[in-house]
């Protein structure tokens, strides 16, 4: 039976793929790809549905929102067909509900659907073959269960392809799926070393050519190895040792059987298996470039892999990975193959970060891709819609594919040029508050510890709050992460957007800037307008805000500060203030002075008052509410 469904599909791939035995058009060599990924009940997940692009798929946020979990899932699901399964589902895998200790434990179920873009070759796996209409997919399941029967607690499950539950799923096509995963704690020693099944033995032993064009078949690798094995045996100096272990062995046999009977011996080496034989292959690094050792290679020395440096171990081992994917794929274009790999960035530099991750998006029509990564210069250079931010509210785990937010086309190009490594760590927020200048970002982690019953209460850092310097007034590309009304598009992190409202001297009416500012604020948008502007806003706040300012501008620029005019009013002093800071480009350093000034004198931390505006941008963001705080 099993020779017979290895015969039909071997013969539906056949078909499938006609007369094409070279690389394929277009997209690299594949066009099965995984499309949709439905989580339930996995560890910290309850309910979870991502979707993926074909190439490069990135999932960053915060530690325990869930990405080594879906890289998990993924590797539970991709290696099913595997005789070598390094991971199953086990007890401690099923959710816990932590609101609900009564709750029976549901079962986990994973649901992968894969699209494939030559709907001739969905033939190829036509147990898991859907239609719908017009459309075709491919549905591959698996359900697990805690079965209690007999008082002995077991895990059981069940695989099905298609629509229909209880279509069974041949092996051969199981087999057909094949992942390679990278851990974030690489030991990339310890897998190139030589020995059984090392990554390097791995790459060589499914070559399909060497370096001259010869085809790498099972019966030239026989061959290969043979070679070797009689080279061996008729090299004078292994033959003469071989001689004078067996002339050892008979002396002391003669004198320990009875005589005449002593067995006639022959030692000779095993048959080499070529498999073995690439196991014991090892990489080494020359110390010498070969242009000054004057064409004596025997000058040349070597450092074991154990003496580099992590970082470039970690590279190597990775490469070699990479060979052995990309090589299986082109031996076999039809298996659905992909990478998984948990914090790419673990031992680089952020420079070597960026070539190592330009590379991946390079190799990424050779096969599916997927990251995890804590890394804001990964984040920052990554294509928007290849990102997947995962995030932990209320011990949900949810996420948000960019690709499927409410970002437009002109949003997205413009993200792409501005998120920064010190931006892109939005992604990992608990909260987000945009601000449009340098003033306001170094003060805002001052003032938030003022505002509270302890410095703690509201403090950015233990929340998780990031401070985003938007250099200018374009909210809106930022403030359309999260203030979408469809809760599906949006991150569920709240943000507070803090400007001016720029009113006009005599009107008194705000500009129409500030007002384009204001209609952002749905979703888990908030905005808060300073009147005038920030400068004016602080020094309005308070009289000790007003003595401490003007003492920092003296010290700055003693001559424009004694011609501040108090005037009739609050108002006339405070523009006249405003005024002779911005004739002396002076905003930013005074924030700096101010904010050194408050985090060192405890005093003046005391007095100095937080105008209100800027108290409701942080609640916001901190605890989701606003509220009148004794700010």
């Amino acid at each position: 039976m099993a020779n017979s469904q290895k015969g039909r599909t071997s013969l539906i791939r056949v078909l499938a793929r006609g007369d094409q035995s070279t690389k394929r058009q277009g997209w690299g060599y594949y066009t099965l790809y995984l499309k949709t990924l439905k989580i339930s009940n996995f560890r910290g997940i309850k309910e979870l549905s991502l979707g993926f692009t074909k190439g490069l798929n990135i999932l960053i946020g915060e530690n325990n929102s869930g990405k080594s979990s879906v890289i998990d899932a993924l590797r539970i699901c991709f290696s099913y067909g595997s005789l070598n399964r390094d991971i199953s589902v086990r007890r401690s895998d099923f959710y816990v509900d932590k609101r609900n200790p009564d709750r029976n434990i549901a079962q986990i179920e994973f649901h992968l659907t894969f699209a494939e873009d030559r709907a001739e070759e969905l033939g190829i796996y036509i147990d898991l073959l859907v239609q719908r209409g017009t459309m075709q997919e491919l549905q591959l399941h698996f359900n697990y269960w805690l079965d209690n029967k007999g008082g002995i607690e077991r895990i059981r499950w069940n695989i099905w392809g298609g629509e229909h539950e209880g279509q069974q799923v041949p092996s051969e096509v199981l087999n057909m799926f094949y992942h390679i995963y990278l851990a974030p704690l690489r030991d990339a020693e310890r897998f190139l070393r030589p020995g059984r099944n090392n990554r390097l033995g791995e790459l060589f032993s499914t070559l399909s050519r060497d370096s001259a064009g010869n085809i790498l078949d099972d019966d030239r690798r026989q061959q290969m190895a043979g070679q070797l094995s009689e080279r061996l045996g008729t090299q004078s100096d292994w033959s003469n040792l071989v001689k004078g272990g067996k002339n050892k062995i008979t002396e002391h046999l003669d004198h320990t059987v009875i005589k005449g009977k002593a067995p006639n011996i022959d030692i000779s080496f095993l048959p080499f298996e070529f498999r073995k034989i690439v196991d014991n292959l090892r990489i080494q690094f020359q110390v010498y470039e070969e242009s000054i050792l004057g064409g004596d290679l025997n000058k040349q020395r070597y450092l074991e892999i154990f003496q580099n440096g992590l970082g470039y171990n970690n590279l190597i081992y990775t490469a070699t990975v990479l060979g052995d994917l990309k090589n299986r794929r082109e031996n076999d274009p039809d298996s659905y193959m992909a990478l998984l790999i948990e914090e790419p960035e673990a031992h680089l530099h952020p420079q070597l970060q960026n070539v190592f991750f330009k590379y991946l998006g390079e190799l990424q029509s050779d096969f599916q891709i997927f990251i995890t990564s804590h890394s804001p210069t990964l984040a920052a250079k990554a294509q928007l819609d290849d990102t997947i931010v995962l995030y932990n509210q209320n011990e949900q785990i949810k996420c948000l594919p960019m690709s499927e937010s409410d970002l437009d086309a002109e949003n997205k190009t413009y993200l792409a040029k501005f998120l920064d490594v010190t931006r892109s760590q939005l992604f990992f927020a608990n909260g987000v508050i945009l601000v449009e200048g340098i003033s306001e970002a170094l003060l805002l982690p001052v003032f938030a510890k003022m505002i509270g019953k302890s410095e703690e209460e509201f403090e950015l850092t233990r929340h998780g709050i990031e401070v985003v310097n938007v250099n200018g007034v374009a909210f809106e590309h930022f403030a359309r992460l999260f203030n979408s009304e469809n809760p599906g598009r949006r991150l569920d992190v709240p943000c507070s957007i803090i400007t001016d409202d720029d009113r006009d001297e005599e009107s008194e009416e705000i500009s129409s800037r500030a007002m384009n500012a204001q209609k952002l604020e749905k979703g888990l948008v908030k905005v808060e307008l300073a009147t005038k502007t920030f400068e004016y806003e602080l020094f309005m706040a308070g009289e000790k805000n007003q003595e401490v300012m003007i003492e920092i501008f003296n010290d700055m620029h003693p001559k424009a500060a004694k011609k501040i005019n108090q005037g009739s009013s609050p108002q006339e002093y405070a523009q006249s203030f405003l005024d002779k800071v911005k004739a002396n480009k002076a905003k930013s350093e005074l924030a700096h002075r101010l904010a050194i000034r408050l985090e060192e004198n405890k005093e003046t931390r005391k007095l100095f008052k937080v105008p209100k505006y800027i108290g409701y941008a942080i609640c916001w963001v901190v605890s989701r509410k606003i509220g009148e705080k004794d700010v």
